[in-house]
This record gives structure tokens, sequence and C-alpha cells, in this order.
């Protein structure tokens, strides 16, 4: 939907520097947006570009030095990423939600307990002893299984499964395809063949929680699988069986945690990085993309390469691999003037 500047700092609590009156037709990236969008800058590698990039204004974070055109406008607000979010959240096309109540192809098992204005889709499956709380909603194709506990303003989008004997937070996000409670994976070879350990834990889901696209949260062994409050995990990540979480964790796509591992508050985990079973990460550690934990890690770790170890003593590493094509050629020369040195040293005695 269209907007003006004046509206658009209004919704992020920002102050004008221009014509607040000038419509902007969406929000765009700094190097996509031409003269009908508002873009954003956050860094000051943008602020030097400002004079120069197509968009008719942008969003700038205080004390960054933008110098605009005549014809651009600014918003000046404390942090440009965060009134982002702000802007996006009016922008945003609200989903179309099934109607209050059970939709006719919905099964609910009677047994089930539903709070007040929840929404169920069609196709979806509410298992025995159930519970969904106020204005939940469960899109189309949605399972929740048996006693499953689910707080209010939960949200399931389509094809989400949340098996037996789980637990959900209030307000926690469900991406398309994800699956909590699937068995934890449990084998033990026996007479050459391998023999599956059933998993009677649960999973337990902190308030405020967002899980992505095609994620999965295995089922404890014993007790809970716990993902702490706040936590948000993005497509594709896998979190083993009795994994503990701790609060406001990051885990970027294709995440994977084996396994009974400890972390502590604030871990955060690039893309593609990976942790062995049975480890304890202390609060604040982070994990560069594409990295392999395979040992304990205290608080505010930051952790690098495969195997991960500190970022200062992994960048030394490759400084000094980066050196190592240039080592023939000085140990050639090295050995020539020792070669040299013998030769004068034998003149010199003869």
């Amino acid at each position: 939907m269209a907007f003006s500047a004046a509206t658009a700092a209004g919704w992020c609590r920002g102050t004008v520097q221009g014509d607040g009156a000038r419509i902007f037709q969406s929000m765009e990236a700094f190097d996509r947006a031409d003269a009908g969008h508002l873009t954003f800058i956050g860094i000051p590698e943008l602020a030097k570009k400002m004079r120069d990039c197509a968009a008719g204004g942008a969003i700038c974070s205080q004390g960054l030095p933008v110098k605009a055109r005549p014809d651009q406008v600014l918003i000046w607000v404390e942090n440009a990423d965060l009134a982002v979010a702000e802007v996006l959240g009016k922008l945003a096309m609200k989903p179309a939600l099934p109607a209050l109540g059970i939709h006719p192809t919905a099964v609910v098992d009677p047994a089930a307990h539903l709070g007040k204005d929840v929404r169920i889709g069609p196709l979806s499956v509410i298992e025995a002893g159930a519970r969904l709380g106020d204005r939940t909603v469960v899109m189309g194709q949605g399972f929740v299984g048996q006693n499953s506990v689910l707080g209010c303003d939960c949200f399931l989008w389509p094809q989400v499964v949340v098996r037996e004997r789980c637990v959900l937070g209030q307000r926690v996000i469900l991406h398309c395809g994800c699956v909590i409670g699937a068995d934890g994976f449990g084998y033990r070879l026996s007479a050459g063949r391998y023999v599956k350990i059933p998993h009677i834990g649960g999973v337990w889901i902190g308030d405020d929680c967002e899980i992505g696209a095609n994620a999965t949260v295995d089922r404890g062994k014993f007790s809970d699988t716990v993902i702490g409050e706040g936590s948000k995990l993005d497509n594709s990540v896998q979190v083993g069986h009795n994994v503990v979480l701790g609060r406001h964790t990051i885990l970027v796509s294709h995440v994977a945690i084996g396994g009974s591992v400890r972390a502590g508050d604030h871990l955060t985990m690039g893309g593609g990085s990976v942790v062995a079973d049975h480890l304890t990460l202390g609060p604040g550690v982070r994990v560069a993309g594409f990295s392999a934990v395979t040992g304990d890690a205290e608080g505010d770790a930051q952790l690098v390469g495969a195997p991960a170890r500190p970022g200062r003593e992994y960048f030394s590493e490759l400084r000094a691999l980066h050196r190592l094509p240039r080592l023939p050629v000085t140990l050639r020369d090295l050995e020539q003037r020792i070669a040299a040195l013998e030769s004068l040293t034998k003149d010199h005695h003869s």
C-alpha cells in the first residue's frame, strides 16, 4: 500500500528530514530501490552512497553521515534495522486465516480442549487430550498429537506436525513443514542388526519462539528436548533428542545439533554449522557458518572452522597456510646462502 514519509516516521517513531508528504509505494533494498521506494541505511558504507541511490528516501540510523539530494527524504531513527521491522510490519500482507472455530473437513477429537477464538484449518487433525490456548491458529493440514499443549496466540502454518506430549509456550510460530517431537535418532547394533531405542520424552518450546520451514526438533529419550524462550530457528534446522538450548538462541539454516547438547543463553550459530553430541556450550557462544564444534566451549567463545577453534587461533593458522606456497622459494634461497657461506668458510680454512 502507498504511504507517506510522515506516516512511515510515525510507525517507527522517527523524525522526517524533507517533504513529509512524499508518497512511497513500498520499501526496497538500497541497490534495487527507485524513486517510488523507501530504503534504509544502517551502516556508514551506504551512507556515503545516498546521493547516488535512486531511492526516493531512506530510514537512517542517527549519527551516520548521510547526505541526501534535495529530492530525497530522510527519516532519522535510533536504529534503522529495528525501524524497518516496524514499517514492514505495517506493510506486510496479513494471511488469510481460517474462520473462527473448526473447518468442516478438520477432525478434532471430542476429548481435545480448544480455547476461545481458536481457528482450525481444513484437513487438520487434533487428537485426544490436546489443549490449544486462546486465539491459536492451526492452518490447513496441521496435526497436533495426543496430550500436546499449545499456549495462547500460537500460529501453525500449513502442514506443521506437533506430535504427542509436546508443549508450546505462548506466541510460538511454526512455519510450513515443521516437525516437533519426531523420534530421536537412537539405534544399537545387536547381532548385526540395528535395534531401535524408543524415545518416551517430549519437546518443550518456550514463549515467543519461531521455528522455520522444514525444521525438526526431536523428542527426548527420557526427559524433554528444550528450546528456550525467544529462540529463533531458521529453515531446515535439526535439533537432536534431549538437547537443551537456552533463551534467545539463533540457529541459521542447516544447523544440526547432536543429541544431549547443553547450551546457555544467546547461542548463535551460522548456516551449515554443526555440534557433536553430548557437548556443553556456555552462554553467548558464537559459531561461524560451516564450522564443526567437537568439544565443550566456555561462555562467549567465538568458534570457527572444522574442527572449530577460537577465531584468533583459526585466522592465525589461515594466515600461516597462505604463506606456505612461498616457503619453498624461501627455503631454496636459504639453502643457496648457506651453501655459499660454507664454501667461503672452506676457502678461508684452506
